[in-house]
């Protein structure tokens, strides 16, 4: 079905366990694509979705329209209806309570902040927390600290941090290994061996050796094929309209 310029309500769904972040827009086609491109570059605003991400896998991930909504003006209110049901629960991904900014700074129930309190609990008893291990310089510490104290912050410290971020770099050794990666001369155990899942082509039953394969058959840029292995199902234009992968 083609959802084009319709409100809809819509799940990241992970197939492994069946946990969802759920989200509304009334441009499916393009919000789809940007969460895609923030969680295949790690920078989701979703920590728990991003985590699960990382885990298990783009594979594991479809993306699924699950109500469409008549009156646009009501989008966020169905959304929000969702949010109520499962946030906080062990189903859902989804960090913030709202579904806008409007809510923000606004003096929420007990009830509301233990769900929220309890359901991180639950998470990161399951996950790792994506901070847990990162070294901090002392400015970071003390600012920190000084945001726990409501102390303020002085100009010289929020310098130094700024001058240490605009610094960061990676060593040359780390650079080199990148470097290798994307020109396809070293990859890691598990990157490799995902690169070279043979793949189906469902509506001729071929099978290819290995995505390099498919990308060079049918001349596929890497994030056509990734987007059409993710939703497992046909091609639905261009020039390969039709072409149905999946990994065999």
């Amino acid at each position: 079905m083609d959802y084009t310029g319709k409100a809809v309500v819509y799940k990241i769904i992970n197939l492994t366990n069946a946990k969802f972040y759920v989200g509304s827009t009334v441009e499916i086609k393009t919000r789809f694509r940007t969460h895609r491109r923030k969680l295949r570059a790690g920078n989701h605003h979703c920590p728990h979705l991003q985590n699960a991400w990382n885990k298990y896998g783009e594979e594991s991930f479809v993306f699924r329209v699950v109500d469409v909504v008549d009156n646009p003006s009501e989008l966020h209110s169905v959304e929000q209806a969702v949010l109520d049901e499962y946030h906080g629960t062990r189903q859902c991904y989804n960090y913030a309570r709202y579904t806008d900014n409007s809510s923000r700074g606004v003096i929420r129930a007990q009830k509301h902040r233990d769900a929220i309190s309890n359901g991180l609990k639950v998470f990161y008893a399951e996950h790792e927390h994506p901070l847990k291990g990162v070294p901090r310089s002392e400015e970071t510490k003390a600012l920190i600290s000084a945001n726990r104290s409501g102390k303020p912050v002085s100009q010289s410290t929020k310098e130094k941090i700024r001058q240490a971020r605009l610094g960061t770099k990676a060593s040359e050794e780390t650079r080199a290994k990148l470097s290798a990666v994307r020109k396809g001369k070293e990859r890691s155990g598990e990157h490799a061996a995902k690169y070279n899942k043979p793949i189906l082509e469902v509506a001729s039953g071929e099978v290819f050796s290995s995505l390099k394969a498919v990308k060079e058959r049918f001349n596929m840029s890497p994030g056509s094929l990734a987007t059409a292995l993710s939703v497992d199902k046909p091609i639905g234009k261009g020039k390969n309209a039709g072409l149905h992968f999946r990994y065999a």
